[in-house]
């Protein structure tokens, strides 16, 4: 004889298991947003961080990149930004440096909205109530993640940015720096080849590709 369940008992089952799989760190818990809204994530983490000196420059894809780039379990993120105001518009907490050439020189744009300087901006525990560091990477690199007309070029847009994971699979041949604490970042440079730009527990330092 078959059994028969009320809708009632069907709706309560079912928000059980769906509490379950949160309670375990199941699909409903680690589900991704919808890239419109993602992508709106971003922008708001970026004007609360950076308030109104930078902005993303959406036509890279991808524009930003998440990983554990300092090592601490936390996930930061990298965005690929246009700097469009003064320095004294960046809260006083930002961190500017200049990890290109191993220069710790930082040369800020003199008329930031006329010159489409672009940079990497970022956020150590982005998705924390209080971010652990924000930095902004400023400076003369051969990346494509440099050039602002590459921005609006559909084939120089495209994977300028890129992970390298401390724990995950790699690529022949490619070796992970050794004094990186966490997940690198992958530049794009204009001779074709990756850069490897990370952070090694003080600053973040950029590797020169071969070649070069």
């Amino acid at each position: 004889m078959k059994t028969l369940v009320s809708p009632g008992r069907r709706a309560a089952v079912l928000s059980l298991a769906c509490l379950l799989f949160i309670v375990r760190g199941g699909p409903l818990l680690s589900a991704p947003l919808e890239p419109g809204a993602e992508s709106a994530a971003v922008t708001e983490a970026l004007q609360a961080s950076f308030a109104s000196a930078t902005e993303a420059v959406t036509g890279f894809k991808p524009f930003y990149l998440t990983g554990d780039f300092n090592g601490d379990g936390a996930q930061d993120i990298a965005i690929v930004v246009r700097i469009k105001a003064p320095r004294t518009a960046l809260p006083r907490d930002v961190r500017i440096m200049n990890p290109f050439y191993n220069s710790p020189k930082v040369k800020f744009p003199v008329n930031p909205a006329a010159e489409n300087k672009l940079a990497l901006a970022i956020i150590h525990g982005w998705k924390t109530p209080q971010p652990a560091a924000r930095l902004l990477l400023v400076g003369e690199a051969p990346v494509v993640a440099f050039v602002y007309d590459n921005a609006s070029d559909p084939e120089g847009a495209k994977n300028v940015i890129q992970l390298m994971s401390r724990s995950g699979k790699r690529r022949k041949g490619q070796t992970f720096p050794r004094t990186a604490k966490g997940d690198v970042i992958l530049l794009g440079t204009e001779v074709g080849s990756d850069s490897p730009l990370y952070w090694n527990g003080k600053t973040y330092r950029w590797e020169e590709p071969e070649g070069d």
